[in-house]
């Protein structure tokens, strides 16, 4: 019986103890961007969160329309809609623009929508690099994983967004980790003036 209760305490308890807490790296113009170590990696995960006056529908329309995701994401030069399979799974691609001598990033993602309820939609995101050919002159990410979280309440919208992944390449941790906080701050700040 003992046997069976250190198991179980081992099991249960592990990944409490193993899990880092968030901590806030960035807090600006109502939009705060936190990073958190993950165990299984060197490099860290981001969330983001803001709150704007809209609706659900207008803020995820704006989030999974393929063709448009360029005008608004940081250094973001490309992207398309590849495929829409049904009215909650998308197959999207984008392309990134790096400043010398760092090599231009492309990624292909599956986008997942669930209506959770009538004011809460999650949108996941996975990596699906082997659904679009490789682009010239583009090193392709193939490693990540997140969501969007989107919550009406009243006539605000509280955004949430959450990424770990890999840029490809030979990037050290330390200068990728030092950098997280500034794309997703500055995409925020363009989502923010397209939908309200």
């Amino acid at each position: 019986m003992k046997i069976y209760i250190a198991l179980f305490c081992l099991f249960f308890f592990t990944p409490l103890s193993a899990q880092k807490e968030w901590k806030l790296k960035k807090d600006k113009n109502d939009i705060q961007v936190y990073t958190k170590s993950i165990d299984s990696s060197k490099l860290k995960a981001y969330k983001v969160e803001m709150t704007v006056e809209s609706s659900l529908d207008k803020v995820k329309n704006i989030i999974i329309d393929g063709n448009q995701l360029h005008l608004w994401n940081y250094k973001a030069i490309d992207s398309k809609l590849l495929e829409k399979t049904s009215e909650s799974e998308y197959l999207i691609w984008m392309a990134l623009d790096l400043p010398w001598p760092l090599r231009n990033r492309d990624f292909v993602s599956w986008l997942n929508l669930q209506r959770i309820s009538k004011d809460v939609i999650r949108i996941n995101l996975t990596a699906a690099s082997d659904k679009y050919e490789v682009q010239e002159g583009y090193l392709r990410m193939t490693n990540f994983k997140g969501y969007w979280l989107l919550e009406q309440k009243g006539t605000m919208v509280k955004i949430t967004h959450q990424m770990h992944g890999d840029p490809s390449g030979n990037l050290p941790s330390w200068f990728v980790n030092s950098m997280i906080a500034k794309a997703p701050y500055n995409n925020f700040i363009a989502l923010r003036e397209r939908v309200q």
